[in-house]
């Protein structure tokens, strides 16, 4: 997958997905998650970095990826940024999208209590600790796989007395 770290590349990524280039301005509609990664596409809206590539770009909030995928299929937006797990459930069932890219950097992180932070210093460490992801975001994938890895399941008891749970939000 593509990693586009600039908004240089975020605006060709876009240029090309709708194939406007630096045709006439025409309003692409795209979809976002108020997640940190995502401030790229006002960076480029405020710096008018979108307006020197022939781009009017309206963007449009969303909550989760599910919701935002939806959008993208029944034609209310032309492109989004909704990682990468949620696209290919959608794909596999069907929908007739296609992931061009990728746009995230290294802003997921774990976030605990002091307490907690102390006692995790490896994937193995969340052993009996309760987990929350959003789900079907690349970060849940990438932690499941983690787990995995490690001979964690995240749907049944690890330890006699906790399970590890991932609970979506």
């Amino acid at each position: 997958m593509i990693q586009l770290k600039t908004p240089r590349r975020l605006l060709a990524a876009l240029a090309l997905a709708t194939g406007l280039g630096s045709a006439a301005a025409e309003t692409l509609k795209v979809g976002y998650l108020p997640v940190t990664g995502h401030a790229k596409f006002f960076v480029a809206k405020e710096q008018g970095l979108f307006a020197k590539e022939g781009l009017e770009v309206e963007l449009i909030e969303f909550q989760n990826s599910a919701d935002g995928l939806n959008a993208i299929v029944a034609g209310k937006l032309d492109i989004g940024a909704f990682g990468t797990t949620a696209p290919v459930a959608h794909i596999a069932k069907g929908a007739k999208i296609k992931i061009i890219g990728g746009i995230m950097g290294g802003d997921a992180a774990l976030i605990a209590t002091p307490a907690n932070a102390a006692t995790i210093a490896s994937v193995a460490d969340l052993r009996g600790k309760k987990i929350a992801t959003v789900r079907m975001a690349s970060g849940d994938a990438v932690l499941r796989g983690a787990l995995k890895d490690k001979g964690l399941n995240w749907k049944s008891k690890v330890d006699p007395e906790v399970k590890t749970r991932i609970k979506s939000v």
